[in-house]
């Protein structure tokens, strides 16, 4: 088959669509997949990169070029396994693509998967589809990244050969921290060394033994000249400080010891925010497609369901892409708690056949609805009227 019609049969939902394009493609994405990825989750990318296409291959804008949507598609969800500093190798060190013949089992688990019109099927498909993240005009999936240095993935595959140079490294680690603390404590001196929100080698300037000539002296902490009971009048004027300021270094310095022994005063904690608001949740969006029928110049309706996942949803919004003359939709808008849920009713009233989108925000959701009038009843047939017999 053509890549046009594969697409076509993939978002009209038929079976051998799925399995035409499994055939064509599977083994050169299960191929660049295994690269980077072991067997298990090479596959399972492969099945997720399916299950993606069910729903967000309708925004294909040229129909011609499956084979790089999906390769673009399953090459963000191998980044997405590798974590931070993960890296594809880029075209030109594969050659051409690598093809590497997938599991036995692995068909029967895409061709199920993409087939599953159960609750529970719709729901994780729609799931891996939203994970996918943004896709661009042209149907394409927006690529995750930047990618880690072209270094990582030499180390990650020595790593993933040779599990002996984890401990290695780890070691190597440690003792460079250790290293980096006892150099920073012996060029501090008898000074305690500063928090820094950089971490280690932040840049957190020490304290001189000896200051240059000429150069001013930080002034010495308020419990270093002050007595035990004397109190600092306001956190920028510490007791005994005259000209010199309070340090201007980024973080919170740590607290200091009294000189006669009595345990440090805490420093406050601050007081959240009272601004703060909860992490916001996304949208489940199930069924993805709505079919319709009705007789010619009659409404239609159908639904699909909202769902907040992972948190509230403080606004959503559901539009008609295209033919909003004919196609309506109710709620338009609104709010959901987590794990709230609201039932979206579509209507068209169309005399001819049409296929149009209704968009759901946030996440660029797109339910695909397709209607078809239902065709007129034939009249049935009049009797023809007898004729007279005629008389002898």
């Amino acid at each position: 088959m053509q890549d046009s019609a594969v697409v076509a049969a993939v978002v009209a939902g038929d079976a051998d669509g799925f399995a035409a394009a499994y055939d064509q493609y599977a083994a050169s994405l299960y191929g660049c997949c295994h690269v980077v990825l072991p067997e298990p989750e090479a596959a399972e990318a492969v099945l997720d990169t399916f299950l993606i296409a069910t729903a967000k291959l309708d925004g294909l804008r040229d129909p011609d070029r499956l084979g790089p949507w999906l390769h673009a598609v399953a090459r963000n969800e191998c980044l997405r396994r590798l974590g931070p500093g993960g890296e594809i190798p880029a075209a030109a060190d594969l050659g051409d693509e690598p093809l590497e013949i997938p599991p036995a089992d692995l068909r029967s688990t895409v061709l199920t998967a993409c087939a599953d019109n159960s609750p529970a099927g719709r729901a994780h498909r729609m799931s891996v589809a939203h994970r996918a993240g943004v896709f661009g005009p042209a149907g394409f999936p927006k690529a995750i990244g930047p990618s880690g240095p072209w270094w990582w993935r030499r180390v990650r595959r020595r790593v993933q050969r040779h599990p002996g140079v984890v401990a290695t490294a780890a070691v190597m680690a440690t003792l460079a921290v250790t290293a980096g603390i006892t150099v920073t404590m012996t060029a501090g001196g008898s000074h305690r060394p500063q928090a820094s929100g950089a971490g280690l080698g932040g840049g957190v300037p020490t304290a001189a033994s000896s200051p240059a000539p000429g150069a001013t002296g930080r002034a010495p902490s308020p419990a270093r000249t002050a007595p035990a009971s004397a109190h600092p009048t306001s956190p920028g004027a510490p007791a005994g400080a005259t000209s010199a300021g309070p340090p201007t270094g980024r973080g919170t310095p740590a607290p200091t010891a009294s000189p006669s022994g009595a345990s440090p005063s805490p420093s406050p904690s601050p007081s959240p925010s009272p601004s703060s608001s909860p992490a916001q949740g996304y949208l489940l969006v199930a069924p993805g497609k709505l079919m319709l029928t009705s007789p010619s110049g009659k409404p239609a309706s159908g639904s699909f369901r909202l769902t907040a996942l992972n948190g509230p949803v403080a606004h959503y919004a559901v539009r008609v892409a295209a033919m909003t003359g004919r196609v309506t939709v109710a709620p338009v808008g609104g709010s959901l708690p987590v794990n709230g849920s609201v039932e979206v009713t579509v209507t068209v009233t169309s005399k001819v056949a049409l296929t149009t989108h209704v968009v759901v925000e946030p996440g660029d959701i797109a339910v695909t609805v397709v209607y078809k009038p239902k065709p007129p009843p034939q009249p049935s047939p009049k009797p023809s009227p007898s004729k007279p017999s005629p008389k002898a």
